[in-house]
């Protein structure tokens, strides 16, 4: 019990608390003592004036006892003085009106009571009874013996008035001492500790690292001071260490820097189109100058044979490179494991046990760090960097390493991706190369030789009428073929149109009009989005389709090409030749080359083309149709 109130008393906050109510409570009873001191003084002035009234009524009933006066007027007297005595006996606390609480005085009352009841009262009422006078000797005693009660009263109100100033100076000098009491308390508590406070803190603000605060107590501003101390002696150990850890944060962001820059640098590397042996290649140099690696390798994993083929190693002689080749190709060490792991794996080579790794200390080195290559389809193969000392690769740097080696493996995915785009792309080509040959080359060679066969049995029987027709369709057919030929190799010579849509398709029908002798109109509207090189490309080509099979089977000797670029791109090819029959079109569907090669250039983009014919008297219309969902999604 005695601990806590002490250490309660330790707080500034309790200690205010009971010096607060210590004050208070003084001042209370101050008060109240005072009021107490102040309603004796009321009482005993009522009390010594009824004492008076006392005296009055006394002569007034000696002289009302005389025959002449009314009994009413004389008993009204002895009621009031009777009135009088019961009041002083009991006192009245709401007046306030009693007798001081003294045994003189309540002695003295007793003996007027006695005195009025048992001979004065006694002697006025025979004197009115019997018409006689009063004797006023008697009267003149009792009235003296009441002026000496209302003395004694006066008396002990002096006295109550006495204590009452000594109070009250007594009030003023404890105010004035409590007052010097709580502001030397108050100083010695608050105020005299919060200057300290404040002069360390502006020592501190100023500079002055050493700044502490002494002797502040066990109490709240105590517990401040502590902390600034604590704070202090903080800032000033992170002052003392300020240069050392500018030092490391420089240097920490000097190496993340320098992991960036790497970082672009090799991403800006795998950005070009290389062939993959010199994307690999750049890849190890830069991977070797970044980590100070004396050797590094790059083996690739074969799907197909499930082995490891190495495909590019720098620093490495020719018998270690011819080790870790055959190592590799029947996965006979364990660094070819790593594809295993989901992390990066370190090797001390010469605790490693398998054959490889003898080679390599043997050679100089003792360290290896083996990193996956890895991309969206799964495991492609592994990189290894070679020591000939035991660095400490730091965290950061193997990541930034593991980041490479991902890099590295989109690189090679995205390689081989655009191989196999460039395959297909050249088997698509290829395919239509044969199917333009075979709709043109083919056919017409198939008609020189039926008509070789005609000539031969034309030779054979002397027939030389059919000998002559033989020959005029031969020429005939070498021309066509010819011409065939020279319009497949201008196509195919133009891949690439340099100049705009509209251009190219000028420049296709500008040779159509020198090949065909035909007259080709071109009208375009609309101001529609530029197509894609893809879409013009398909588009030109699906046009110098149309444009051969007029100049082939139309007899035509007027085309009207129209372009409609709007927000669909619509063009229209309209012949006035002999027509095309939709029935056998319907039936050979699939079977014409030219139909099929302009369907599918238009399914490339996403088109469509419509062949029927243009009226019933004869023409034909081919119409290719570009919605603007797929001109956006191109």
């Amino acid at each position: 019990m005695a601990h806590s109130f002490s250490r309660c008393f330790k707080s500034l906050s309790a200690r205010l608390l009971l010096l607060t109510l210590l004050w208070v409570s003084f001042i209370v009873v101050s008060i109240g003592y005072t009021m107490s001191l102040n309603w004796q003084l009321e009482a005993s002035a009522a009390a010594s004036k009824t004492v008076g009234d006392l005296r009055y009524h006394t002569f007034r009933t000696a002289l009302f006892a005389q025959p002449v006066y009314p009994e009413a007027d004389f008993a009204s007297e002895v009621a009031a003085i009777s009135q009088n005595l019961e009041l002083l006996r009991r006192g009245d606390r709401w007046k306030p009106l009693s007798l001081p609480p003294t045994k003189d005085i309540h002695e003295s009352f007793q003996g007027i009571e006695l005195q009025w009841n048992r001979n004065l009262l006694p002697d006025i009422e025979h004197a009115r009874a019997m018409g006689g006078s009063v004797s006023m000797p008697r009267v003149n005693a009792f009235v003296e013996q009441l002026s000496s009660f209302s003395d004694q009263i006066e008396d002990y109100r002096g006295y109550y008035l006495w204590q009452l100033r000594y109070l009250q100076g007594l009030l003023i000098v404890l105010a004035i001492g409590s007052l010097f009491a709580i502001m030397g308390l108050l100083l010695r508590w608050v105020v005299r500790p919060l200057e300290r406070l404040g002069e360390g803190i502006n020592r501190l603000s100023a500079g002055d690292l050493s700044a502490r605060i002494a002797n502040c107590g066990e109490d709240e501003i105590g517990e401040i001071a502590a902390g600034f101390n604590h704070m202090a002696g903080r800032l000033k150990d992170s002052y003392d260490n300020l240069e050392q850890k500018v030092a490391e944060k420089t240097a920490s962001v000097e190496e993340k820097n320098s992991h960036l820059a790497q970082l672009y640098e090799m991403t800006s590397y795998f950005a070009q189109q290389r062939d993959l042996d010199d994307m690999i290649d750049g890849f190890v140099t830069r991977i070797m100058r970044h980590t100070a690696a004396d050797a590094c390798t790059v083996q690739l994993l074969n799907a197909k044979e499930d082995t490891m083929q190495l495909v590019s190693a720098t620093g490495l002689s020719a018998e270690l490179v011819k080790a870790v080749n055959d190592s590799a190709m029947h996965d006979e060490t364990q660094l070819c494991s790593v594809l295993e792991k989901s992390y990066p794996v370190c090797f001390s080579l010469d605790e490693v046990d398998d054959a490889l790794a003898p080679v390599l200390v043997k050679a100089g080195f003792l360290s290896a760090y083996s990193f996956q290559i890895r991309s969206a389809s799964g495991d492609i193969g592994v990189f290894t960097l070679y020591f000939r000392s035991s660095p400490h690769l730091t965290t950061q740097l193997v990541r930034l390493l593991e980041s490479f080696s991902t890099h590295l493996g989109v690189a090679i995915e995205n390689s081989s991706l655009i191989e196999r785009d460039r395959q297909y792309a050249v088997v698509q080509e290829r395919q239509l190369l044969a199917q333009g040959l075979h709709d043109s080359i083919a056919q017409a060679l198939s008609f020189l030789n039926l008509q070789v066969q005609f000539l031969t049995d034309a030779i054979k029987n002397d027939d030389r009428a059919l000998r002559d027709e033989s020959l005029a369709a031969i020429q005939t057919g070498v021309q066509e073929c010819y011409e065939d030929v020279r319009e497949l190799l201008l196509n195919f010579r133009e891949r690439i149109h340099k100049e705009g849509f509209i251009e190219g398709v000028r420049t296709v029908i500008s040779r159509f009009e020198g090949q065909s002798h035909v007259l080709a109109r071109l009208r375009v509207t609309g101001r529609g989005p530029e197509l894609t090189p893809r879409q013009k490309l398909q588009v030109i080509f699906i046009i110098q389709e149309a444009l051969s099979n007029v100049r082939k089977h139309s007899h035509a000797e007027n085309v009207d090409i129209r372009i409609e670029n709007n927000a669909d791109l619509r063009v229209s090819i309209i012949d006035d030749g002999v027509g095309i029959d939709d029935k056998l079109v319907a039936e050979r569907k699939g079977q014409h080359v030219g139909l099929s090669i302009m369907a599918e250039r238009a399914k490339r983009i996403g088109a469509e083309v419509k062949v029927e014919r243009a009226s019933p008297i004869g023409g034909t219309r081919v119409t290719l149709e570009l919605k603007s969902e797929a001109r956006h999604a191109a």
